[in-house]
């Protein structure tokens, strides 16, 4: 008798810790507050390939890469995929999440329409964007904002040098057009 009152105590126990464990993992986290840069000076049209993009930007991730992380790839193709492989029980798991980016009218590409899996499981979106804006280091011109399932690249807080500042113009993968602008703000 008295190891059935121990066994419920502890069934009680594990499923409150699994509840709020749950719980605070799924908070929605606010929507991000991203401000409109209006820059004056010469302005520079630059016009890349989705190639070339993906050479600029897994550059940038390895260079920038925190040994122990979790690491990532990039990939521009139909959509923008980030690809990952997590080690579940020794084995490695994919963690693939795609995007239709669009630019909107202050020069950000919003990553939008999102789809996720791991492995052959198909995850929500909302809480795996809540989860990785709450637990990941990602860099101050990424914004997530996990209500309305986007991911905003704010390209004018990207420093490439001092002085210049970017704005995404298009970003149409279908037609491999992808272009910036740059203005010299000194």
């Amino acid at each position: 008798m008295k190891w059935k009152v121990l066994f419920f105590s502890l069934l009680g126990i594990n499923s409150l810790v699994m509840a709020l464990l749950l719980f605070y993992m799924f908070q929605s986290s606010p929507s991000p507050y991203i401000s409109n840069v209006n820059v004056e000076g010469p302005t520079f049209t630059v016009q890349t390939s989705k190639q070339h993009l993906n050479a600029l930007v897994n550059d940038y991730i390895q260079k920038h890469e925190k040994k122990g992380g979790l690491s990532y790839n990039v990939q521009l193709a139909d959509r923008l995929y980030i690809t990952s492989a997590i080690p579940i029980f020794g084995k490695p798991v994919d963690l693939t999440m795609a995007f239709d980016p669009k630019v909107d009218e202050n020069g950000h590409v919003v990553l939008a329409h999102p789809t996720m899996t791991f492995g052959q499981l198909r995850l929500p979106v909302p809480y795996v964007l809540t989860y990785i804006n709450k637990h990941a280091s990602l860099p101050n011109w990424v914004k997530i904002d996990a209500k309305h399932e986007r991911i905003y690249i704010v390209v004018s807080n990207i420093r490439i040098k001092e002085g210049l500042v970017l704005k995404a113009k298009t970003f149409d993968l279908n037609k491999n057009d992808i272009t910036f602008t740059v203005t010299i703000t000194k």
